[in-house]
């Protein structure tokens, strides 16, 4: 069953992705749920703002890097990407104890090795930056191509 969290972020991305992301999400709560841990969708779609915004960390806002894409250069202002957590309880061991820590990385790991069953591409195998809770559905489009449609009003998918 999927949480109202998630719903929640399911309901932001664009229709024809939403079943897609949902069955990702039954499949990796269903094997996490052995450890007696949740998966569950901490973020879907994002405006341009907030992207301008999480863009700005680390560069003209206090705080580390947390993305190397500007607006309009990630999956999530598209209505294409999730990002994930590891639960246990209410406890959200991504930033947790190191060893917390290092259980999430491997149940994102987890995860990442069942994306491409439902069509989604993981962040952890990004070249440019290893982004492990992050996951987007493998459109054969490039994000400029999808600016242009989005512009044009055509189907990002």
């Amino acid at each position: 069953m999927i949480d109202d969290r998630s719903a929640k972020y399911l309901d932001t991305l664009i229709p024809e992705v939403k079943p897609v992301f949902a069955a990702f999400l039954l499949e990796v709560k269903e094997a996490l749920k052995e450890e007696g841990l949740d998966y569950r969708v901490i973020c879907g779609t994002r405006t341009m703002e907030a992207q301008a915004a999480l863009y700005a960390k680390g560069r003209t806002e206090p705080g580390p890097k947390v993305t190397n894409a500007p607006p309009g250069s990630s999956f999530h202002n598209f209505g294409l990407a999730i990002d994930c957590g590891v639960f246990r309880g209410k406890s959200y061991l991504d930033d947790g104890t190191k060893e917390e820590q290092a259980l999430a990385d491997r149940m994102h790991k987890l995860a990442g090795s069942i994306a491409p069953k439902h069509k989604l591409r993981w962040g952890g195998n990004f070249k440019t930056i290893y982004d492990a809770p992050h996951f987007e559905y493998d459109t054969p489009y490039s994000l400029a191509q999808l600016r242009d449609r989005r512009q044009q009003k055509r189907p990002l998918i």
